[in-house]
């Protein structure tokens, strides 16, 4: 019997020798975009200058094509000229030079300045007088945007696929060597989603990433929402999106035949024609039939291989939910290795463990490079874990705010899935607040900054980021501390994307209970509003030093958020402040006023909760008046059960599932009065 490999070897010695030669029609994409004929001085025809800006631009087209890029300099007196050629990267050597040699004509017939640059589908072109390499001076004040003045039907499901597409394709291309990248996406049925992301070769890696993501931040802002198409034309990178395919998947083109080889040339008449076609057409029809057989071995050898492979593989080391995690996870460049993790964190030893959370562990690791990380160990068996997972590499990777932790990446290759976060050395903020030795290192002054700093990280993800996102889950344990004390927002896995146009989204109830706003609890309706309750908890919790489901005093026997309420209707809201800071007492009218602002978070009504961007104003604005708050929710620390069972009944109703955290305290959120 004949080895299969034997066969699949011989069809593919066959196949060049029985398809037909074809005549490949080269597209060197060669359409001007955009010229830049940069106001200032101009040069005249046959001066020193225009001598040598012909020597550079022959020079950049001459060499450009050996690698699709390509700088290059001409000096002599009183003259200096710097250029830079580079194509698109998924253009054939031969596309390539015939699109710098076309823009190299139109840009010497079209600009007579000392200062120029060229855009054109497949190729860019530019010359200055100063060394511009690796020197990036975005400015998109004023920059032009060409986009399809057609829209989606589904305009705001459009923007959601295109701003994870973008955010994927810029990450591939900052990880690739050439800084270049394609991807493509189902869109909102029934288009296809196609972009391309590169930066010009000169820029580093971090000047690549911030023109990418500028454009990309501009794009939003300034489009038509739902608009099919769009790039913003500027001198350091590339961001297109389209809804067909406008660039190529192979960048390897055969040379076209030269004159009396490959097909006859075309003679007159109808029957001569004829003729001439079916050579070609039963050649086609061959090469068909072979591809056919091809294929169908490859397939046949791909299934014998990944057999063979899961034979390979041990239970214990075979990936239990793949089926969880979107597809484009698994081609991310922000992969680490799961080996690379497991050795950096000692094999997840438990004296490198940082914490613990509903979905998974953390523990401090140290890269071979020598950093510091934390990696997130997903608990791949909890409930809707994998959902997190993709959750927060898809979000926090697009996110990028010095109040929010840093993603700096993922492991998808092992028995479980991991994620890679900076790490910050003071742990979270909880381990400050409620210790009563280290809470005395945390001034007023160092608490106020930390108010401030996390308050405008949530305003950011409501507000200011490209996708709003509502955290769901902000608490102490979740604001981690940097060297300096400097809070960082951590832990997005409960976040949620909020789309332009809804008022509120109904979810799944998700969070730590007595931080969780009510409307949320009894109904599942989720708002930015549900943040700013939880951010109010957390700031009286700040502010006293004590957790929000103990009692304020033992006179009181109350719990924070009533005791709190209860001294302002009395006017002695002085009392809430924690005694560690007696020596910061100068500030106590700033204290009290943050007491104020946190029961104007934590109203009853979500309606009556000022937005995030309205708090950093309350906080560090000069308008001293502040509106009355009205009564917050009332919560009821003896009944624990009734808790639970508002989190079963609005679930119930939801037909979907509960996710909740407990504090050391039993308590419960009921209708506020």
């Amino acid at each position: 019997m004949v080895p299969a490999n034997l066969w699949f070897n011989l069809i593919l010695c066959l196949v060049p020798l029985l398809l037909p030669p074809l005549a490949v029609e080269a597209d060197p994409e060669d359409t001007a975009v955009y010229l830049f004929c940069d106001q200032g001085p101009n040069y005249s025809r046959g001066s020193a200058f225009a001598r040598g800006l012909n020597l550079v631009l022959n020079s950049l087209e001459d060499k450009v094509s050996r690698s699709g890029y390509n700088i290059t300099s001409y000096e002599e007196t009183n003259v200096t000229i710097y250029g830079l050629a580079q194509c698109r990267g998924d253009l054939s050597s031969a596309d390539c030079k015939t699109c710098i040699s076309t823009g190299k004509q139109k840009l010497l017939q079209q600009c007579n300045n000392i200062s120029a640059s060229y855009i054109l589908d497949g190729c860019f072109l530019r010359y200055e007088t100063y060394k511009f390499y690796s020197k990036l001076k975005l400015d998109l004040d004023t920059a032009l945007i060409l986009y399809n003045t057609q829209n989606s039907t589904d305009r705001k499901g459009f923007n959601r696929t295109v701003a994870l597409l973008l955010t994927d394709v810029i990450n591939e291309a900052i990880s690739s060597s050439n800084h270049f990248s394609t991807k493509s996406i189902p869109g909102p049925s029934p288009v296809t989603i196609y972009s391309l992301a590169q930066c010009f070769r000169d820029l580093t890696v971090a000047e690549c990433r911030e023109c990418l993501s500028t454009v990309k931040k501009y794009l939003f802002k300034s489009l038509p929402e739902g608009a099919l198409g769009a790039q913003v034309p500027n001198k350091y990178c590339i961001l297109r999106y389209e809804t067909y395919q406008f660039f190529n998947t192979s960048v390897s083109s055969p040379p076209p035949p030269s004159p009396g080889k490959g097909f006859p040339a075309p003679t007159t008449g109808r029957n001569s024609h004829s003729k001439s076609k079916l050579p070609i057409i039963l050649g086609a029809i061959g090469g068909g039939v072979i591809l056919f057989l091809l294929l169908g071995m490859l397939l046949w050898k791909r299934k014998a291989i990944s057999g063979l492979r899961q034979k390979l593989i041990s239970p214990d080391q075979a990936p239990t939910e793949n089926a969880g995690v979107p597809e484009g996870l698994w081609d991310t460049k922000l992969g680490f290795k799961y080996e690379t993790l497991k050795t950096a964190t000692d094999n997840f030893n438990p004296v490198n463990k940082l914490g613990e959370g509903g979905f998974g562990a953390v523990y401090k690791g140290v890269l071979p490079d020598n950093r510091n990380v934390a990696v997130k160990r997903l608990f791949i068996n909890a409930r809707h874990g994998m959902h997190e997972f993709s959750n927060e590499v898809q979000l926090i990777s697009q996110v990028k705010h010095k109040n929010l932790v840093m993603l700096l990446g993922c492991s998808l290759d092992g028995p479980e899935h991991l994620l890679v976060y900076e790490y910050l050395p003071n742990r979270s903020l909880d381990q400050f607040l409620f210790d009563p030795n280290k809470r005395k290192t945390l001034d007023w002054q160092k608490r106020f900054d930390m108010i401030v700093a996390i308050a405008g990280g949530l305003a950011y993800l409501h507000e200011e980021s490209e996708i709003r996102i509502i955290h769901r889950d902000i608490k102490a344990s979740n604001i981690l501390l940097d060297e300096k004390l400097k809070p960082k927002i951590a832990d997005f896995g409960l976040a949620r994307l909020f789309a332009e146009d809804q008022s509120h989204l109904s979810t799944g109830v998700a969070g730590t209970l007595g931080y969780m706003a009510p409307e949320y609890i009894m109904h599942g309706q989720l708002t930015e509003k549900a943040d700013v309750f939880s951010f109010g908890v957390l700031l009286l919790e700040i502010v006293s030093g004590k957790k929000n489901n103990s009692v304020l005093s033992e006179e009181d026997m109350l719990p924070l958020l009533d005791a709190t309420w209860k001294h302002y209707e009395a006017g002695t809201i002085s009392e809430t402040i924690d005694p560690c800071l007696k020596q910061s007492m100068l500030y106590s009218e700033e204290m009290c006023r943050v007491s104020h602002i946190a029961l104007l978070c934590t109203q009853g009504s979500a309606q009556l909760r000022p937005t995030m961007s309205e708090i950093v104003v309350m906080l560090t604005g000069k308008d001293n008046s502040l509106p009355l708050p009205t009564q917050p929710a009332m919560i009821d620390l003896n009944n624990a059960e009734h808790a639970k069972a508002a989190f079963e009944a609005a679930n119930e109703n939801l037909h979907n599932s509960v996710s909740v955290t407990v504090n050391d305290a039993t308590c419960s959120v009921v209708e506020p009065r």
